[in-house]
């Protein structure tokens, strides 16, 4: 890869996860060590590094991407990028185990479209591979499971 594609992704990548991060502060963490949690929830430790996983990922694939000047998978890698840290925002900003799971079902769409278009990239569909299969094997069932055992309250999230 080239030198200026891994600058640009690593930008990306970095940033989102500056601005998506910045919904989850101490009352949001309180917030959700609070929740009820399905008995198979990772602890948070486990969470942080599949997170760093999944940024180290994208900004592969965006790098990989960027480099083969692929605009099809660079604007879904970018998509996935919004599209995570959205979640941050539905989940840890409203406090929202519905919109949680509602958020998980919609980050599905661009996940998924970004794997099709990294098809023809082995390197690239092999790294993203794992991680498709983390969000439809378990972030789906736990944030559904989460919303279940913690309904969000009439009126709001917020008292």
């Amino acid at each position: 890869m080239k030198r200026r594609s891994v600058l640009q992704a690593s930008a990306c990548t970095g940033g989102a996860a500056v601005a998506g991060n910045a919904f989850i502060g101490k009352r949001a963490m309180a917030w959700f060590r609070g929740l009820t949690a399905p008995r198979w929830q990772l602890p948070v430790p486990a969470f942080l590094v599949v997170g760093g996983l999944y940024y180290g990922l994208i900004g592969y694939v965006l790098a990989r991407s960027i480099d083969r000047r692929d605009a099809r998978s660079t604007a879904w890698s970018l998509a996935v990028l919004v599209a995570n840290e959205a979640w941050n925002g539905v989940f840890f900003g409203r406090r929202s185990t519905r919109a949680g799971f509602a958020g998980v079902c919609a980050f599905v769409v661009p996940l998924v479209a970004l794997e099709r278009s990294v098809a023809g990239d082995a390197r690239s569909r092999n790294a993203l591979a794992p991680y498709l299969a983390y969000v439809l094997i378990y972030d789906l069932p736990w944030t559904y499971r989460l919303w279940r055992l913690n309904p969000t309250p009439r009126g709001g999230a917020f008292p």
